[in-house]
This record gives C-alpha cells, sequence and structure tokens, in this order.
C-alpha cells in the first residue's frame, strides 16, 4: 500500500456518473466499487502539519482574538484523523462531503477540506434561502471540522450567507467580510476563526438555537447603520448555550437624525435566551449600548471579558460625521434596566455605566463610582478606566489588522 499523503484525500469511486459527489465528474477515479473510499488509512491521517504557533501583536491580547481559542471537541489541524476529503468551494459538495464524514466517523475525527474558491450567499436575513441545511449529527464525540484546505483566506465570499438546522459541526478558518453570518436553529455548532461584518444566531421556526460557539469571530470596522452590530433573536422557539470566546465586536453607530436603537450585541425576542457566555471577549459600545439583554434572557455571564463604552470606544472608533453624535448621551457599557438576576460578571472590565441588579459579581472592575447592585458580590470602582486612552487599548487588545489575524489564525 502506497503511503500516507500530507493530506488524506478521498477517491469519490462511484457507479453512476449521476453519483458524483464533492466535485466535479472529472476529478473522480473510474472505479468498479459503489461507494467512496480512502485513498490512505485514516489512522494516520492528519489535515497538515502542525499549526503554527501564534505570533505578532495580537498573540499577546488579553481580550479578544489571539490565536488561543478553538472550538471544544473539535480536532485541530495537528490531529490524527479518522477520515480526511477535500469538497469543491461550492455549499453542494461541502454538504455532501459533511454528510459523508458523519456517517464514517460516528465515533471518530473527521474533517472536510474545502478547496479554493468562492462561495456565494443569499443574504443574512432570517428568511434569506440557507446555502447550507439539514446536514450533520448532534452530539457526536467529535465535530465535524470544515476548514479551507489551504488556510485562511483561500476561500472567499461573494454574499452574506445563513445556514440552518446544521449539526455537530465546527466552520473554522472561513472570512466572509464584508459579508455576515447568521446560524438559524442550529445544534452543536462552532463557527470560529472568522472575520465578518456579523454573527447572528436566530432560533426561528425549525427549532431551538443551542450549543453554539462563534470563537475568535471578528468585526473590526464600525459602521454606521441603523441595525445593531450582533444579534441573537428567538422567534417562536428558545435559544440555550451559546458562547463567544476570544471575539472582538466593533460598533454600530446610528445615522444623524435616527431615532434607531443601535446596541452592538442584543438579546431580543419571543422566546428566553439562556446560559449566554461572554469569554475573553471584547466589545465596544454603539450608539445606545454595548450589550442589552431581554427581558426574558436568562444566566448571561460576562467572563473575563471587556465591554467599552461611555465615550472610551471614541478612542478607537470616532464618529464619522455622518454618524448620529450621541445626542441621547454617551451609551451604556451594559444596559440591563429594569432587568434583575440575569446578569453575572467575573474577572472582567465594564467602561461606561452598567445598568440593572445584577445576579453575581466577583473580581469585576468598572468605570463608575457608584455600585451596580448584585446579589452577590459586587463591583469594584475604578474611576481611572473613565480616561482610558488609544494606548491602553492597543496594550490590552490590539486592533485586529488582517496582517495580526493571519499571524495568529495559521491554520
Amino acid at each position: 500500500m502506497a503511503q500516507p499523503s500530507r493530506r488524506a484525500v478521498i477517491a469519490l469511486m462511484v457507479a453512476t456518473p449521476a453519483a458524483v459527489l464533492l466535485g466535479c465528474a472529472a476529478s473522480v477515479r473510474p472505479v468498479v466499487a459503489s461507494s467512496p473510499t480512502p485513498t490512505t488509512t485514516g489512522a494516520t491521517a492528519s489535515v497538515g502539519v502542525a499549526a503554527a504557533l501564534p505570533t505578532g501583536a495580537l498573540a499577546g491580547a488579553e481580550f479578544g482574538p489571539n490565536g488561543s481559542h478553538w472550538p471544544t471537541r473539535t480536532p485541530k489541524p495537528s490531529d490524527k484523523f479518522d477520515l480526511v476529503i477535500e469538497a469543491d468551494c461550492n455549499w453542494a459538495a461541502i454538504g455532501k462531503a459533511i454528510t459523508y464524514v458523519t456517517e464514517r466517523t460516528k465515533d471518530g475525527k473527521g474533517a472536510v477540506l474545502v478547496k479554493p474558491g468562492a462561495l456565494p450567499g443569499n443574504g443574512a436575513g432570517s428568511s434569506s434561502s440557507p446555502v447550507l441545511q439539514l446536514v450533520g449529527q448532534a452530539d457526536r464525540p467529535y465535530r465535524v471540522l470544515v476548514a479551507p484546505r489551504d488556510g485562511i483566506g483561500s476561500v472567499t465570499h461573494t454574499g452574506s450567507l445563513r445556514i440552518d438546522r446544521v449539526k455537530g459541526v465546527s466552520f473554522v478558518g472561513f472570512w466572509p467580510f464584508p459579508n455576515s453570518v447568521v446560524l438559524t436553529s442550529v445544534e452543536d455548532v462552532a463557527w470560529a476563526w472568522s472575520k465578518g461584518q456579523a454573527f447572528n444566531i436566530t432560533a426561528g421556526k425549525g427549532g431551538t438555537a443551542r450549543r453554539i460557539e462563534l470563537v475568535e469571530c471578528v468585526t473590526p470596522d464600525l459602521k454606521v447603520t441603523e441595525s445593531d452590530a450582533w444579534a441573537f433573536r428567538t422567534a417562536g422557539t428558545a435559544l440555550d448555550d451559546i458562547a463567544v470566546v476570544g471575539c472582538y465586536v466593533a460598533p454600530s453607530y446610528k445615522p444623524a437624525g435616527s431615532s434607531a436603537h443601535c446596541d452592538t450585541l442584543q438579546l431580543s425576542g419571543d422566546k428566553p435566551q439562556t446560559t449566554v457566555t461572554l469569554r475573553d471577549s471584547v466589545i465596544f459600545a454603539s450608539t445606545n449600548a454595548a450589550f442589552i439583554p431581554s427581558a426574558i434572557a436568562a444566566g448571561v455571564l460576562f467572563d473575563h471579558t471587556l465591554v467599552v463604552g461611555g465615550d472610551r470606544m471614541l478612542q478607537r472608533y470616532p464618529a464619522p460625521p455622518e454618524a448620529n453624535a450621541f445626542t441621547s448621551g454617551f451609551p451604556s457599557a451594559v444596559n440591563g434596566s429594569g432587568t434583575v438576576g440575569i446578569l453575572s460578571a467575573r474577572n472582567s472590565t465594564f467602561i461606561g455605566p452598567v445598568r440593572g441588579e445584577w445576579a453575581s459579581v466577583e473580581s469585576t472592575r468598572v468605570s463608575a463610582s457608584s455600585a451596580t447592585r448584585s446579589a452577590s458580590g459586587g463591583f469594584t470602582s475604578d474611576p481611572s478606566l473613565s480616561s482610558i486612552d488609544a494606548a491602553w487599548l492597543e496594550r490590552v487588545t490590539p486592533l485586529p489588522t488582517d496582517d495580526r489575524l493571519r499571524a495568529v489564525w495559521a491554520l
């Protein structure tokens, strides 16, 4: 038997030309078997060389992307895989590849490597036609890894996209910016190491959205718009167990004269949003607030997260001339007004007003001199936070430029 190559690639073997999967017919070897078979044994297969150690300014970032966060239960490129296959750069091929790997690695590690190209999108609205739906399986020992074969930036996107009712998959290394992504009614799914205009989650009529991870997802540029930067919404079904890990979210400033209410991350909807955790992340306040929960949210935790509001986000994101000049006052870091027991924090930093009655707080600083109420523990007032500058921000959360992101996201 031939020795394994650097990548374990599936030669898809079909009985009839109509059964072609994961690529064009010209790439399929003519064989007699009726089902795909790997050309190498999975026992020694890996996605490629071990991922390089993060380097550059972001590698030491205290908050936001630094290359150290990876989706849970997701094999890394340096792991040994039971099955690795390549898919052409189109959503139909990717969907078939996910199904193929899911079925053949029920208890093992599998990966789909997407060849270079451009992926289309039909929009990121709740009613937009999904580019991918009804594939995968939840509760596997390992999620199926889906990543660009040739690394970050080798797969581009021609439009925003919606993924619907996908299960048990981690998408790592896709770069849709300036387009957006919405995950609708997905389960046990991660979207990671990605630059995009927005990363939204919706629990729609397809079912509960749960056990979702956004890992080192980056929205680096402010936008003058009447919309929230990111949003997690429920529409008929609940949203549960959402983790925002190592992420970076720039603000949305509403246009001058607008009566819209712009927040950076908002929870909303007609069903509960529960167990939402923000860890190692940074959020810059929009015109009205950086974060706002709904009245029916529960279990929101800021875990080692930086929230920059008041007027300090202007140190990095000055308001453009066409933006509202904060005529209603500078934004809150967290606007939990009227909520009781929904919010908790530990090892975090909040700059700007923090509102609501919190459930528990430990080892957490706020810029305000007056304490926000908490049922357990309490905030530590640090007025010096009210005068932090651009240099301070660069030390704790360096600006995630493209070159810096590529240095820490080395697949």
